[in-house]
């Protein structure tokens, strides 16, 4: 069977910057009103039911909004969920694509031990960075020269 997988987005639409060229902005103003995330039922019921499809490789892919906004502890159980739910034929993967800004070791050694592929979205140097995203853009570009993940 091939690989399959799962598009989740835990934190909906809610994001902890306010980039213009957002497609979320453009919705109707009904959906996805307030505070958006997803219970520890609904994870575990995903969770068990993906696991139980047969597939050989499964993958999760987590994005937002900003799915960080869920916490280290929704990740950590994320994981649990999948090790209780899933066989030890099945090939388990972990993609997360985030802003970035609220990273930090816990969550970087969280993410190297549990072997998540990790995208940080970048909209290129500085100047480009910058310009659509309208809160906490200088905040993140620093952090990610700080951490060389920046482009040359």
């Amino acid at each position: 069977m091939k690989p399959f997988t799962l598009l989740i987005k835990p934190s909906g639409s809610d994001c902890n910057i306010d980039c213009r060229y957002c497609f979320y902005k453009h919705r109707s103003p009904d959906a996805g009103k307030g505070r958006q995330r997803m219970s520890d039922e609904v994870l575990e019921k995903l969770v068990a039911d993906y696991m139980q499809t047969g597939f050989d490789v499964v993958g999760f892919a987590w994005q937002g909004g900003e799915p960080t906004l869920m916490g280290l502890d929704f990740f950590k159980r994320a994981v649990e969920l999948q090790i209780k739910y899933g066989t030890t034929a099945q090939q388990i993967s972990n993609k997360i694509q985030t802003n970035g800004i609220l990273l930090d070791e816990k969550w970087c050694r969280f993410f190297h031990d549990k072997k998540f592929l990790l995208g940080i979205s970048i909209d290129g140097p500085e100047k480009f960075h910058n310009v659509y995203r309208v809160e906490h853009a200088d905040e993140m570009f620093d952090f990610l020269v700080q951490n060389d993940l920046t482009y040359v």
